[in-house]
């Protein structure tokens, strides 16, 4: 029998191998990153239109429109990307993405073996014998079932629903964007065409006081017509309050304040424009396969089936494997045990898996819904485009013929046939005509915009045949 001084030499071999081994091990370290409620607002305020970091992000996107910096213009292109760089709710679904895509790291984790150094002495040893009793033994478990696999599946379907819902959010500040800038657009164009109104109804306004002065105006007359200046100067104060109000909203979208788009010159022609007609058929499939919340339920959906399958395996039990050496008072021993074997008697896992099935089946129905949703908000945008299409039409062919009537004013006013209160009327005709197909316009863009939320994609990007 060994000696017990022989067994000290060779025991301590053990304790600095493990400790080798784990100082192996690279472990993570705490970063610390402080935020007070100064730091975010000094950080927010100093956000700009011209940054450098917003350039090279522009420049990774769309190079043209970062080849002169800053733009002389921003268009609804450029201050989309803009958008997407600075907006809030944006930066926060690009978070949630990071924490879903590390929850598939630790999903794909194997349980780490967990090392047991028993260490004894024993009071009244045999002559001879050692009085200590040393051990080393392994707990490594082994997971079967396809565990593993069944939740990494589940992380990875998850990732991708959040990859997705960072495309939804993204297309949420785009469509925000695109209505704040659309109401900007109309309260301009409505400032524009109420300040000429006003000098319209001003210059009548005189012309008819210098009549009732001559006796070819009555007292009645002159009172409606400063009636009409005062409401064409209210109505103007109106369209430059929304215009104000508009301008803030933007900066809201945009992730800045509304002094960042101080001297900012904003290029909102292309809402003057029409579109094409496009089938129907077309929006319904784009609707369907571009849609990134159909997409992320899809995903949610395929998670609740790798859910399912994960609690069904959590019916059969893991393995716990535990080799172990022990020097029991001069007595070297080897171990292999077979422990930690959950024996499945009082349930089988049926509640966990009873909530996994109910849970795959309300993936199905959010999914479900949400097709039924593509469909009533596509057809509910076509009906409403085909509508204003008509309007805007009409409103077109009243302004030609309002347009008409001005050119016969003009020339029977330049050869003495008509007065200047004539032509003055003449101009006002046709400048209500414009703001009735401003208004018309509107109306169109903004079914273009529901019709493009349905779809999730701009309708200049849509294949026409």
């Amino acid at each position: 029998m060994k000696t017990a001084t022989t067994i000290r030499f060779r025991w301590p071999l053990f304790v600095p191998i493990a400790a080798l081994l784990l100082s192996a091990c690279a472990f993570d370290r705490y970063d610390a990153r402080p935020l007070s409620a100064a730091s975010v607002a000094d950080a927010y305020t100093a956000r700009s239109l011209q940054s450098p970091e917003l350039r090279e992000y522009i420049r990774q996107h769309d190079p043209q429109a970062a080849e002169a910096w800053p733009p002389s213009r921003w268009n609804p292109q450029s201050l989309t990307l803009a958008a997407f760089y600075f907006n809030p709710a944006l930066e926060a679904a690009r978070a949630r993405l990071a924490t879903a895509e590390a929850a598939t790291t630790t999903a794909a984790q194997r349980p780490n073996p967990t090392l047991q150094l028993p260490f004894q002495r024993t009071l009244n040893p045999k002559n001879g014998d050692s009085p200590w009793t040393l051990g080393m033994a392994l707990d490594i478990p082994i997971e079967t079932a396809g565990k593993r696999s069944a939740r990494i599946s589940e992380a990875t379907h998850l990732s991708g629903a959040a990859r997705f819902q960072v495309a939804n959010t993204a297309w949420g500040v785009r469509s925000q964007l695109r209505t704040q800038l659309l109401n900007l657009w109309l309260a301009r164009e409505k400032a524009e065409r109420l300040g000429q109104q006003l000098t319209l109804d001003q210059r009548t306004a005189a012309m008819l006081e210098h009549r009732q002065t001559a006796g070819d105006a009555s007292a009645w007359e002159v009172n409606q017509q400063r009636l009409a200046v005062m409401e064409a100067r209210t109505n103007l104060l109106t369209a430059q309050r929304d215009a104000a109000a508009a301008r803030v909203q933007v900066a809201t979208v945009l992730g800045l304040r509304a002094s960042a788009l101080d001297n900012i010159e904003l290029d909102l022609t292309e809402y003057a424009g029409a579109y094409p007609a496009i089938p129907a058929d077309t929006l319904r499939v784009q609707a369907l396969l571009n849609r990134a919340d159909v997409q992320a339920g899809v995903e949610q959906y395929e998670a609740s089936q790798a859910a399912l399958q994960s609690e069904v395996a959590k019916q059969y039990p893991d393995i716990h494997l535990g080799p172990g050496y022990t020097f029991d008072q001069g007595a070297r021993k080897i171990g292999f045990d077979f422990a930690g074997l959950v024996l499945p008697i009082f349930n089988r896992n049926e509640g966990p898996i009873a909530q996994a099935r109910a849970r795959r089946l309300e993936a199905q129905a959010h999914l479900q819904q949400l097709q039924a949703q593509a469909f009533g908000e596509t057809d509910g945008a076509i009906a409403a485009y085909q509508a204003t299409q008509d309007i805007v039409q009409q409103s077109k062919a009243q302004l030609a013929a309002q347009s008409r009537q001005l050119t016969t004013a003009q020339r029977a006013f330049e050869i003495g046939q008509s007065d200047r209160l004539t032509l003055t009327l003449a101009e006002k005709s046709a400048l209500t005509a414009q703001l009735a197909l401003t208004d018309a316009t509107f109306q169109m863009q903004q079914a273009v915009g529901r019709m493009e939320d349905a779809m999730q994609r701009p309708l200049t990007a849509m294949p026409l045949k």
